[in-house]
């Protein structure tokens, strides 16, 4: 297929990810302020803030206050950088803008099922200010808009054809996913060591947010053991939102875009898949899971191997230089 195209669909699908991501952790961080400490709330802010790799606007996360009216502030302020911020390129409404303009530009790629939703999506958010939400149930607010995505994401599924587009949407998506898991895990790791005493809520919230409360406690019933849930996340084959699971759907999609032909950069892509994958099977499990340190060794390695990978990507699949027609 185009180039351009390709890159249309692989960036759309990586923008509605980071979006539908947003929307969970500031859902999960509203539940929070219901019944939590003024400081746990402020160590979820700093979460969430190390997870996307960013600095808050308003400037130190601590404000060491214990006031909850402090602390709401705090929350408005935050909440709105993170949604409505048009300098945030990562908000929400900056994410769900940038995948409606990647899709306009590849409409001939795409239902127009998938458009009209992805259109009635954005055109949702683009007039919403913090304050049209604050007094009216937030947490609902970003539920629906992570449920609109999600609609797209089904839409997606069960209408296109696995050609080389659907390939390229799937990439997008799962080379987002493993940065977003690993960064949010590691965030987690580095403010919630594993050797602490813990709240169960701390480590059931990062599973709610990765989607994998209730496959987890099929598993591991409710024992938040912060090893366990790490582990979870990072290595279950099975489980939809791990690590493990979208490099092996990465390396399927990068086999089915392989050409005869392929270039230097399109076997480096598939050859780092590869390692990453099996660093995880052959030497994840034998590591000290008490070790923090290492833990956080391996997530900084895989986020490392993911910014290569896509740099791999764009470079076969997107800017490849074009060869010379040969003379007669």
């Amino acid at each position: 297929m185009l180039s351009r195209n390709a890159q249309g669909l692989y960036w759309m699908s990586r923008y509605l990810q980071r979006a539908e991501h947003g929307c969970r952790l500031l859902a999960d961080q509203f539940l929070s302020l219901e019944d939590r400490p003024v400081a746990e709330i402020e160590r979820s802010w700093r979460r969430i803030y190390a997870g996307l790799g960013r600095s808050p606007l308003v400037g130190d996360l601590e404000s060491g206050v214990e006031s909850e009216g402090f602390m709401l502030a705090d929350a408005y302020t935050l909440a709105d950088e993170l949604s409505f911020e048009p300098e945030n390129p990562d908000a929400i409404r900056s994410c769900v803008a940038a995948a409606r303009e990647n899709a306009r530009q590849v409409r001939t790629a795409i239902g127009q099922d998938m458009w009209s939703c992805l259109n009635v999506a954005y055109l949702g958010l683009r007039d919403v200010r913090i304050e049209d939400i604050w007094n009216h149930q937030p947490r609902e607010f970003y539920l629906r808009t992570e449920d609109a995505l999600r609609t797209f994401s089904g839409i997606a599924d069960s209408t296109m054809y696995r050609d080389h587009g659907w390939s390229f949407l799937e990439l997008g998506r799962f080379v987002e996913r493993v940065q977003l898991v690993a960064a949010l895990v590691d965030a987690q790791v580095a403010l919630f060591p594993t050797s602490e005493a813990h709240a169960e809520s701390d480590w059931g919230s990062l599973l709610g947010v990765c989607q994998a409360r209730v496959a987890f406690r099929r598993l591991h019933s409710f024992q938040y053991g912060p090893a366990l849930v790490v582990d979870f996340l990072v290595s279950d084959m099975r489980l939809s939102h791990s690590i493990r699971h979208a490099l092996e759907r990465i390396a399927e999609q990068l086999r089915a875009v392989a050409s005869r032909r392929e270039s230097a950069a399109g076997l480096a892509a598939q050859r780092r898949v590869g390692r990453i994958a099996a660093r995880l099977d052959y030497d994840w499990p034998y590591r000290d899971p008490e070790d923090d340190a290492s833990t956080r060794a391996v997530l900084g390695e895989i986020r490392d191997a993911c910014r290569l990978l896509h740099a791999d990507i764009e470079s076969a699949y997107f800017s490849y230089a074009i060869e010379d027609s040969p003379r007669p």
